[in-house]
């Protein structure tokens, strides 16, 4: 049986509608940080995916305090709990620092590096983008150290770029609010038409994402190496998704931004995904051509029920 937690149990249920209850049991809780041990009770692996992500409304107290402090609460209790394996959703923003300027560099990154943000140089009045890096940061070198002290335990930390593609049920996980699409919200920008004000180049589909974490909790220790993996399916330009959407879906073209207009730059570095292909066996990546179409067909569905210009 799979235990979820969420804020709302009817809302959880409604996405997985045909789950019975014999498969997953949701407990309702308040918040990440909020006590969770009844959900933990009996769980033989964690998967901790949950983390506010930055924009509108979303303070540098939120986000420390949910990417931060809500993944230490819940990695502890789960130790206390007797968990014996981990997985953690963490960010490849985590392999450097506040200044991009590795993200941008020919260095090719591996899953040792690290940004050097520390509990000393972290400022909750910095921009949500900045707030966000460095609390996921510190989350993920708080892990390291737990393991420290708890040989027992096998942990694992994933480091997905930006994610595309499908919403599961988007009928029951689409709102009015814009932020419901997620980081699609960026696809979304593309129709205003601009292109989005957000450095990231390097992107992965959900469905690979989901895959990695459920690949991880078959996956044993690894003697000598922390289970930290790079997954990524390489990187992108805004300018090339907007001309795959005026190649692929032509009616939308003069909703996108014009052929002259120039995007922002965006992350580039390589980055070494080989320990993820060889321990985790993630081989192959689904297409960026079809994560970015299934983006903007989710993008379209939100327009159509929300009352937006699909055509």
């Amino acid at each position: 049986m799979v235990h979820a937690t969420a804020r709302s149990a009817s809302k959880l249920h409604s996405i997985f509608p045909k789950a019975t209850s014999e498969q997953l049991k949701v407990i309702e809780v308040p918040s990440l940080t909020s006590d969770h041990s009844i959900a933990l009770k009996g769980v033989d692996a964690l998967i901790h995916s949950a983390s506010p992500i930055f924009g509108e409304g979303v303070s540098g107290q939120d986000l420390y305090s949910g990417a931060y402090e809500g993944t230490l609460t819940l990695v502890k209790q789960a130790i206390s709990a007797g968990v014996k394996k981990i997985i953690v959703t963490g960010t490849f923003v985590n392999l450097f620092d506040a200044d991009f300027q590795a993200a941008f560099g020919t260095r090719i990154l591996t899953e040792k590096d690290f940004g050097s943000i520390t509990q000393e140089t972290i400022d909750l009045n910095n921009d949500g983008m900045r707030v966000y890096q460095e609390a996921k940061t510190l989350a993920d070198k708080a892990i390291w150290d737990l393991s420290l002290s708890n040989p027992k335990v096998d942990f694992t930390v994933l480091l997905p770029p930006a994610i595309f593609g499908p919403q599961l049920s988007t009928d029951a996980t689409l709102t009015s609010s814009p932020s419901s699409l997620g980081t699609n919200g960026f696809v979304q920008m593309l129709f205003a038409p601009e292109y989005p004000p957000v450095p990231i180049g390097h992107m992965i589909d959900v469905r690979d994402a989901a895959c990695a974490h459920v690949l991880a909790l078959s996956t044993p220790p690894v003697p000598g190496r922390a289970k930290r993996f790079i997954i990524s399916n390489g990187t992108f330009l805004w300018k090339d998704v907007a001309a795959l959407v005026r190649r692929r879906r032509p009616e939308l073209a003069a909703r996108l931004p014009k052929e002259t207009s120039v995007p922002g730059p965006q992350t580039s570095a390589p980055m070494d995904t080989m320990f993820a292909k060889e321990v985790l066996g993630m081989t192959s990546y689904i297409s960026q051509e079809e994560t970015f179409m299934e983006a903007v067909d989710v993008v379209l569905h939100w327009e159509k029920k929300f009352g937006g210009k699909s055509p």
